[in-house]
């Protein structure tokens, strides 16, 4: 009978532990079967997804920003040249008198229309500056190779996170698990004590032992899942990818 009484308990924990359906995509409600459905994206597709993070696109910015100097110093040569024009109309008059002994003074005046315009231009070109452009072009090249460079780096690191807390969730999963299932087992075995307490065939002392142990598996649980909890919620922001609350 009380082997009987014994596995109606602990199916019955475990029915309430791993439900058939799990009602919350939230973290915080997730259940021990939520983790054991629970499905991680590929590496690769992580990864790709990781190029979308701020740390990796202030490197494209910085490609892009270093790619615009080595183009302006590509065309420095245009300043060495200089052209200029300059345009004019206007009413041109003027007034003129003339007078002598036997002729009264008397004023002619005249006005005419003018326009003109005139084109030129200049070259000036420093030595100095000439024969520097080469090695200048030159260093703004490796500025933007390293700029690719840094980039690489980077994503080399984010990468190697990626990988870390990636193997540790599926480590962590598996032990989840296996605390799950005790975890359960430790509370069915709570519940036919305390039934017995109840009926007084066991000692209060084994009640109290029986509840400790119950105590400490839903807590190796608990700390278990909040590492796995940490991982995913650190993986989502590395690479821009939703995990946990995935439709």
């Amino acid at each position: 009978m009380r082997y009987k009484l014994f596995s109606i308990i602990v199916f019955s924990c475990l029915f309430f532990a791993f439900p058939l359906h799990a009602q919350e995509n939230d973290i915080t409600d997730m259940s021990p079967e939520d983790y054991i459905k629970l499905k991680l994206p590929p590496l690769d597709s992580l990864f790709e997804n990781a190029k979308k993070n701020p740390l990796i696109q202030i490197h494209d910015t910085k490609k892009e920003e270093e790619l615009g100097l080595l183009s302006k110093e590509k065309k420095s040569w245009l300043k060495y040249f200089s052209v200029g024009t300059s345009y004019h109309y206007g009413i041109q008059a003027y007034t003129s008198g003339y007078s002598d002994s036997a002729t009264p003074v008397y004023y002619q005046y005249n006005n005419n229309a003018t326009s003109y315009y005139n084109v030129g231009g200049s070259v000036s070109i420093p030595l100095d500056d000439l024969f520097d452009r080469k090695r200048k072009i030159k260093n703004q090249k490796l500025l933007v190779k390293e700029s690719e460079y840094l980039k690489e780096q980077r994503m080399d690191e984010l990468k190697q996170q990626i990988i870390d807390l990636y193997t540790a969730v599926l480590s962590n999963l598996s032990i989840l698990k296996l605390k799950a299932e005790y975890m359960s087992f430790a509370k069915a075995q709570y519940q036919v004590v305390e039934n017995e307490f109840i009926n007084g065939k066991v000692e209060a002392s084994l009640l109290s032992d029986r509840k400790k142990i119950q105590i400490e598996a839903a807590t190796e649980y608990e700390t278990t899942r909040a590492l796995i909890n940490s991982s995913l919620l650190r993986l989502e922001v590395l690479t821009r990818t939703s995990i946990i609350n995935k439709k």
